[in-house]
C-alpha cells in the first residue's frame, strides 16, 4: 500500500490532513519559501493529530540556498537534538527532514553526517535540495552510505515529478533507500505517477480552492485516488 505524506505548515493543516486520512505528515512553517523549522509549540500540538505513519519535522533555519555554514549546521544539529527530546514520548514515529549542499551542488557529506548523528535512531529524510545534485546516482549512493532512510525528490526537476527518472532511482536503490516522490502531485495525477514510477511513498500539499492552507476534502480526494490505484494493482 502506498504511503501518502501531506505537507502542512500549521496546526489547522495538521488537523485537516489527519481528518482527511493522510498516512503521515511533514510539518514545517512558512511553506511559501519551501518551509522552515516549525515552532516547538506547533510540534507539540501536532503530535496529537499525527497519523499512525507519524510526523516528519522539517529542520531548516532559513530560506534561500542550502549552502550552510558550519555555524548553521551547528544550529541544525541543535534543533534536531532539541526536537528529538521534545518528541521522545510521542506515540507515533517522529523523523526529521534535512539537507545541505556544497557550492558545486553535491551533498555536503560532513553536514549530512553531523545531522545523521544528531538524529540518533530517528528516521532521516534528505529534502528536495537533492533535486539540485548534478549526479543523481552518486547522490543516492552518498545517502545510502551516510545512513539516510529516504530522499524527498521530484527526480531532479525544480517543480514537477519526473516519472522516468524516479523509476530509475527506485530501480537503483531497491528497498535500501525510500524514494519519496513529489513535485506537483495532486489528486488528478498522483495515481498515474505512482504507477509509472513504482514509488512506495508520495509527498504533496493539499491546498484548498484558494491555493493555500490544507483542505480536508482535498486530502480525502488524494487518499481515494491512491487507495483505488492500490486496489487495482492487487
Amino acid at each position: 500500500m502506498t504511503l501518502v505524506e501531506i505537507c502542512v505548515d500549521d496546526l489547522e493543516g495538521a488537523v485537516n490532513a489527519y481528518n482527511g486520512g493522510a498516512d503521515r505528515l511533514e510539518l514545517c512553517r512558512e511553506i511559501e519559501c519551501g518551509g522552515l523549522t516549525p515552532t516547538d509549540e506547533v510540534v507539540t500540538a501536532a503530535l496529537e493529530y499525527g497519523p499512525s505513519g507519524g510526523i516528519q519535522i522539517l529542520v531548516r533555519p532559513r530560506a534561500g540556498d542550502f549552502f550552510h555554514s558550519d555555524e548553521e549546521v551547528s544550529v541544525l544539529c541543535t534543533d534536531i537534538a532539541r526536537l528529538h527530546t521534545l518528541t521522545e514520548d510521542a506515540e507515533i514515529p517522529v523523523g526529521f527532514v534535512v539537507g545541505a549542499l556544497n557550492r558545486d551542488f553535491t551533498i555536503n557529506e560532513d553536514a549530512a553526517l553531523r545531522m545523521r548523528e544528531a538524529a540518533g535512531e530517528r528516521p532521516l529524510t534528505f529534502h528536495r535540495a537533492f533535486d539540485m545534485v548534478p549526479d543523481i546516482g552518486k547522490g543516492l549512493e552518498t545517502l545510502l552510505r551516510l545512513g539516510y532512510e529516504r530522499v524527498l525528490t521530484t527526480g531532479g526537476h525544480p517543480q514537477l515529478a519526473q516519472p522516468t527518472v524516479l523509476a530509475q532511482m527506485v530501480e537503483q536503490v531497491g528497498e535500501a533507500l525510500i524514494i519519496l516522490g513529489s513535485g506537483g502531485l495532486r489528486a488528478h495525477n498522483v495515481a498515474e505517477t505512482i504507477a509509472l514510477t513504482g514509488v512506495l511513498e508520495v509527498h504533496m500539499r493539499a491546498p484548498g480552492p484558494q491555493g493555500y492552507g490544507t483542505d480536508q476534502k482535498a486530502v480525502e480526494e488524494i487518499m481515494q485516488q491512491v487507495r483505488s490505484a492500490d486496489q487495482q494493482r492487487v
